[in-house]
């Protein structure tokens, strides 16, 4: 049996095994600090129980997400607090877990082929890699979407497929949107926790002398194209109360009605669709973590052309009423889209 992170987004360090259990630990790197993220592949199990032990605090409600082609995904749904069991199957030669239901650079690029679209270089990564954008339509509304300023967050890249897929189905005039779904791509692909990375991360960058050439790139465009309306999809902490649920981190006092007016519209669009979202979750300014900081949303919304501005957050598991699956996300994702349609169809101007 071999035990392996050695495939796009893996993390794990094994640190003993015997014939029917395995203990791991995940590997913070350059996370300062704690954080949860894992994934690793088990290969020549066939037939066998194995039981994977971890330290406190890095199995979900419904355990690990299982694959075999590091595509298609389930919940196990077995846990045991810290620990969870698997028996492989005669034929099931290699078998990946992982924390949440990973989103690789393949299944965009494979989105991406599916409509017809063509993939630019945003920028070459600081391990030089070739940072993958689209740009869509033209004209003098922009609209910048990311997703993956902490390489992890998994749960945002699936929301932003299904915002494509339903502005692509039916897109405004005179709107440009450039779309970055990897701000963190050499966090992605290597397997990176991405939050709290020393000395900062992605989403802590935005600053007047960026270190990270992704940002450095999105701050560009803002200023060439300007940003009318910015979002950012992340997912929030671990899991436990709000970390449950979708919710719009709110960055301003003074935009409170127009935050209200896209909520309203995020609620109705969401009510039967998919994880349920209600605007009570929402993070208001100046509250708790919620502080200024040069974060994408919160540069962007400063900007004086910009209308609106934020974060969303969702939930990596959801709750037994509303359990997390790619298929709902996508869903997510659509409404989100609708309502976004419906919030500029009902603005004067930008």
């Amino acid at each position: 049996m071999k035990i392996h992170n050695c495939f796009t987004g893996g993390n794990i360090r094994v640190i003993k095994t015997t014939d029917d259990e395995v203990f791991l630990e995940n590997e913070l790197r350059d996370t300062e600090g704690d954080w949860f993220y894992w994934a690793f592949c088990v290969e020549g199990a066939e037939n066998k129980k194995i039981t994977f032990h971890f330290q406190k605090n890095r199995l979900g409600y419904w355990g690990p997400a299982v694959s075999y082609d590091l595509k298609e995904w389930h919940w196990l749904d077995n846990c045991d607090g810290d620990s969870f069991t698997y028996r492989f199957g005669e034929t099931e030669n290699r078998v990946y877990f992982a924390h949440n239901m990973l989103y690789h650079p393949q299944r965009f690029s494979e989105f991406a082929t599916e409509y017809g679209l063509s993939i630019d270089e945003l920028c070459k990564s600081r391990r030089g890699r070739s940072v993958p954008c689209l740009h869509l339509g033209d004209g003098e509304t922009s609209i910048i979407l990311t997703a993956r300023h902490h390489a992890c967050e998994s749960t945002g890249s699936y929301v932003l497929e299904g915002v494509l897929r339903e502005w692509i189905a039916s897109p405004l005039p005179n709107t440009r949107i450039l779309c970055v779904p990897f701000a963190d791509y050499d966090g992605v692909v290597d397997g990176d926790q991405g939050k709290n990375r020393a000395p900062h991360d992605h989403n802590r960058d935005y600053t007047a002398a960026p270190i990270y050439p992704e940002v450095a790139e999105i701050l560009k465009h803002a200023e060439q194209y300007g940003c009318h309306l910015g979002f950012d999809f992340h997912s929030p902490w671990h899991k436990g109360r709000e970390n449950d649920t979708i919710f719009i981190v709110r960055n301003s006092i003074a935009k409170q009605s127009r935050f209200d007016r896209f909520a309203e519209g995020l609620q109705r669009e969401l009510s039967a669709a998919a994880i349920a979202y209600t605007k009570e979750n929402d993070h208001m300014p100046m509250t708790g973590w919620n502080q200024p900081s040069p974060t994408f949303s919160y540069t962007m919304s400063l900007r004086e052309e910009c209308n609106l501005a934020f974060t969303l957050e969702t939930a990596y598991f959801g709750t037994k009423e509303n359990k997390i699956s790619t298929d709902m996300l996508i869903r997510q994702g659509r409404g989100f889209a609708k309502a976004l349609r419906n919030y500029i169809e009902s603005t004067e101007s930008f």
